[in-house]
């Protein structure tokens, strides 16, 4: 594996990113729009006082919304990373040992995290939506307009919230999925050829925050936790790192065999714990 691999594994990514934030964000858009639905025909037929806000949150939508995200993503990933293995390490790429390897993939690992995942995250997802609404209702009261004109507004604002935050969720589990998928593809190789694994951090560089410059090309054992200053989580956009280190993530990383490993250490090219030459 050369030095410009892991470079073009940063614009591979990338790539992929891109795409798959477009795909995902009709699914986040629906999904929020459902999930304030109630509200907003509470509002619209009786006003705005007496929202039951907390008793319209529908958790059932993103239940239904996450197997679908993974799937489309996810298994993309999968077989796209469980391909570049192969590649790597010079084995033939025979198409029905792929396929075989995606059917046990999704009929396990994959479908349960996101069983798993969405149940640690819907609480949090529903309590922002109460927050905008909460404060699309604020915002609406405070000003002297007529019932008509609040009612106009809420809605402008619950709508424009809607958007912003598709956006958002979008970017971030596209981090997740898109990580996971090439976790579990890259870990099946590696156990398949009975090594060892290692993992390196790689950072868009531009725009990304202090932490994950910190960490990029930190290369660590593959069951080993990177730490961003202390906060811990398993790979970039692991639901594990708090939110600052996770929102809006569109870092990658890289797995290798104990093979490749030892080869980069061989030539010099891991110093102090960081691939070098690979940013």
């Amino acid at each position: 594996m050369a030095i410009n691999e892991f470079k073009q594994e940063r614009i591979d990514f990338a790539k992929f990113h891109k795409t798959a934030e477009k795909q995902l964000l009709p699914f986040f858009k629906k999904a929020l729009a459902n999930n304030i639905g109630n509200v907003t025909a509470w509002v619209e037929t009786n006003g705005l006082i007496g929202v039951p806000v907390s008793m319209l949150i529908d958790q059932a939508v993103w239940r239904e919304v996450y197997p679908k995200v993974y799937q489309l993503i996810g298994m993309k990933m999968c077989r796209q990373e469980y391909y570049r293995q192969r590649r790597l390490e010079g084995a033939a790429e025979t198409k029905a040992s792929a396929i075989q390897f995606l059917v046990d993939v999704w009929s396990g690992k994959l479908r349960e995290y996101a069983g798993q995942y969405v149940s640690m995250i819907e609480t949090s997802l529903n309590a922002t939506t109460i927050d905008v609404i909460e404060r699309a209702l604020g915002e609406s009261a405070s000003l002297e307009l007529d019932a008509k004109g609040r009612l106009r507004l809420f809605l402008d604002k619950l709508a424009g919230s809607v958007k912003n935050r598709a956006l958002s969720i979008s970017r971030t589990e596209t981090t997740t999925i898109s990580n996971l998928g090439k976790d579990i593809a890259a870990r099946s190789w590696i156990e398949e050829q009975g090594q060892q694994g290692y993992k390196v951090w790689l950072g868009r560089i531009a725009g990304e925050r202090e932490t994950h410059l910190e960490t990029n090309n930190k290369v660590i054992p593959i069951d080993d936790l990177y730490s961003l200053r202390g906060d811990l989580g398993e790979r970039p956009g692991d639901i594990n790192f708090s939110a600052e280190n996770r929102i809006n993530c569109r870092c990658t990383q890289s797995l290798m065999t104990k093979r490749r490993y030892d080869q980069y250490l061989k030539r010099g090219r891991i110093q102090n714990g960081k691939i070098t030459g690979a940013s």
